[in-house]
């Protein structure tokens, strides 16, 4: 199960980063770019933000825990005794800031990113023609 979170989480790192870098590669306009960069972080967040809320209730799910008991008893009462204290740390670490503000925040933070790779793009792109030029 630690294998699937850590691939989806990989996963979600790996397009964030590259997804910008690849639009100012093929030389998309600015508008394209980040069109396309605001859509695939924005999606990529929605999805890192609420996989760890899902991957815990599947956790849970899996080891017998009722969530929608009335005590902590009744919600541990399917659950292996092993696992009773694992469960319930499972459980209370879903409390807190929900997974849509988090994903909020990141989206304030990681929005311009776009912006940053297009300006490194278009000053190598502006280096390299002077460069050029000059050796010429």
């Amino acid at each position: 199960m630690e294998i699937v979170d850590f691939i989806a989480k990989s996963l979600i790192i790996i397009i964030l980063v590259f997804a910008p870098i690849f639009c100012v590669y093929k030389k998309y306009s600015f508008v394209k770019l980040y069109l396309i960069s605001a859509l695939m972080i924005s999606f990529m967040l929605i999805i890192g933000g609420y996989w760890p809320h899902f991957y815990t209730e599947v956790r849970l799910d899996l080891m017998g825990y009722d969530s929608l008991g009335m005590s902590e008893a009744e919600r541990l009462q399917n659950v292996a005794p092993e696992m009773h204290e694992q469960a319930t740390q499972l459980h209370w670490s879903n409390m807190g800031v929900g997974w849509p503000l988090k994903v909020i925040i990141w989206m304030v933070i990681l929005l311009p990113y776009p912006l940053i790779v297009w300006l490194f793009g278009f000053g190598f792109k502006k280096l390299k023609l002077r460069f050029s030029a000059k050796n010429t």
